[in-house]
């Protein structure tokens, strides 16, 4: 009875969510609106939580445009007129209730969804699963909110692909060193004994971002995009930076173009380039000679997917990265996003014009309510 009385004290009787039902490639804000709903599943018999905050990221704009392969299922659920959505895929929930027979989650507990298209662009849901959510408890409030994406990507890439030798003089090359994704494989890497040679774009101030992501980050070595594209600097400068028996075993690419295929050259024979983006908007082009002499795999990574086909693994990750953050041996995000703050009691053109404006703004946002 006393677990009723909390539920029924916390939840409103109706929820208010970011939604759309049509896309558009020119403003994607067009096609948004807060929508207010009565929910349809059983409160007593599910999770039920708040939202404490949701990043805006690109995927979650693809999905607005329509292009992005991976979309929630529109439905009439919400009383709408038309099928609709609910926007946002990342985002981190405080625990309301649970059903009476659940002992994995209780009322606090700070969770993440485990799957994408789940609709976090609302101040309340409902999960009618505690194994559809991932505990987080002990992290700030940024990094909780960011790590089922970009954290998760960076563990999978340094550890789901490579056995890797304790104690070896083992590398891993990146390019886009300073994107948020590298920054988190830089000190994943370092955590597990992993050397980094990360590759930046040439900039006034190279050697002060250069010190900050080696001092700061633990990056073992940071090079620019012209001494990574410079063949003489390959053969005569990257050796005495590797060091003896030096093993350069995985290429992770997020650029494509000639950085791609300039990182692909330093990896050694029998060696994997794993590819997650695409900022340059260029080809992947690798040298044939990589594939027929050196024996080059060269891979696509996309995180959905893998959550998708293999949910566990993320588990492990945000598991990993957790204990990580609590040992201090990862960096919380919190520096680098821009958040903005919406009243969780504020009206609904306040919210909407917070992700709107989140949307138009450049850099990692961040909605935050204020409970």
């Amino acid at each position: 009875m006393q677990a009723f009385k909390r539920f029924a004290s916390s939840v409103p009787s109706q929820f208010r969510s970011v939604i759309y039902s049509s896309h558009s490639l020119e403003d994607v804000t067009s096609v948004l609106s807060v929508h207010r709903y009565t929910p349809k599943e059983s409160l007593e018999n599910s999770v039920v939580v708040r939202t404490l905050a949701f990043p805006i990221n690109p995927s979650d704009v693809n999905q607005l445009q329509g292009v992005y392969p991976s979309k929630p299922e529109k439905t009439l659920d919400y009383g709408t007129k038309d099928p609709a959505a609910i926007a946002g895929n990342e985002g981190v929930f405080e625990v309301l209730s649970v059903p009476s027979n659940e002992n994995s989650l209780k009322a606090g507990d700070w969770v993440i969804p485990l799957y994408a298209n789940q609709g976090t662009w609302s101040d309340h849901r409902v999960f009618k699963n505690a194994s559809d959510l991932i505990k987080v408890n002990g992290l700030d409030l940024h990094t909780a909110a960011t790590i089922g994406v970009n954290g998760v990507t960076a563990y999978q890439l340094v550890h789901d692909y490579i056995k890797w030798t304790p104690g070896g003089n083992e590398w891993l090359i990146q390019n886009a060193g300073t994107s948020g994704v590298s920054k988190i494989v830089t000190q994943v890497a370092k955590a597990a004994g992993i050397n980094t040679l990360s590759v930046i774009r040439d900039r006034d101030n190279f050697d002060q971002v250069a010190k900050k992501l080696e001092n700061q980050l633990g990056a073992t070595k940071v090079i620019s995009e012209s001494q990574n594209n410079d063949k003489l600097f390959g053969k005569q400068v990257l050796p005495t930076i590797l060091g003896s028996n030096a093993r350069v075993r995985l290429a992770l690419n997020s650029v494509g173009g000639k950085s791609s295929a300039a990182i692909a050259r330093k990896l050694e024979k029998d060696a994997l380039m794993l590819t997650y983006g695409g900022m340059s908007k260029q080809p992947v082009t690798l040298p044939t000679s990589l594939h027929i002499f050196k024996g080059l795999t060269s891979k696509g990574f996309w995180v959905t997917e893998n959550c998708r086909r293999e949910p566990n693994k993320k588990l492990d990750a945000v598991n990993a990265l957790v204990k990580l953050y609590k040992e201090g041996k990862l960096i919380s995000p919190k520096d680098e996003i821009v958040t903005t703050d919406v009243n969780a009691n504020g009206s609904d053109q306040d919210l909407l014009e917070a992700v709107k404006k989140g949307i138009s703004a450049s850099g990692k946002q961040l909605v935050v309510f204020k409970w």
